[in-house]
């Protein structure tokens, strides 16, 4: 099995192994001490959205796009590991203390409609409730499965989306 990305002595398991430990700790650390001590501004959230892929976007510059997949599905686990560590490491390095159980209750979706803020989109702004959050999450781990499961079982194919799309633009 052949890896894409060229990488002299890296094994793909070796290379995805590494990738998802610096997802896990970008999104963990950078991501949450940004959210956590920058106030939100005009357009917050869609530059939150850039950090989250920030630094697998430079990953694409250097070593080319063919494995874009991957690079972005581990933006989207920084930005889980920042919707579901938010709180705790704001207790534990900020000293905040969140009620875990409440927070989680509402971040996962038993909150209901209750809105607790509001994505700042720059000329946008959209109410978030309980139950977007807990889908938005539960979505965010499925896209991130199944893009990971894709690439790590058919690496030379694309998603079925990038084939539709394919398809359908050079067909016009």
């Amino acid at each position: 099995m052949s890896v894409k990305l060229k990488i002299e002595g890296t094994s793909k398991a070796e290379l995805i192994i590494k990738m998802l430990i610096y997802a896990f700790i970008y999104g963990l650390f950078m991501i949450n001490i940004i959210d956590l001590t920058t106030k939100a501004f005009w357009g917050y959230h869609i530059f939150l959205i850039l950090m989250y892929f920030f630094p697998f976007f430079i990953a694409c510059l250097i070593l080319g796009f063919d494995d874009w997949e991957l690079l972005a599905s581990l933006g989207l686990l920084s930005s889980l590991m920042n919707d579901l560590f938010y709180a705790p490491i704001g207790n534990i390095f900020f000293h905040i203390n969140y009620d875990l159980r409440e927070w989680y209750a509402w971040q996962l979706g038993f909150g209901g409609a209750s809105v607790k803020w509001y994505f700042q989109g720059g000329f946008f702004t959209i109410p978030v409730s309980s139950i977007l959050m807990g889908l938005s999450i539960y979505a965010r781990i499925a896209l991130v499965y199944v893009i990971l499961r894709k690439w790590w079982t058919e690496p030379d194919c694309d998603l079925w989306f990038i084939s539709w799309a394919k398809a359908h633009l050079s067909s016009s």
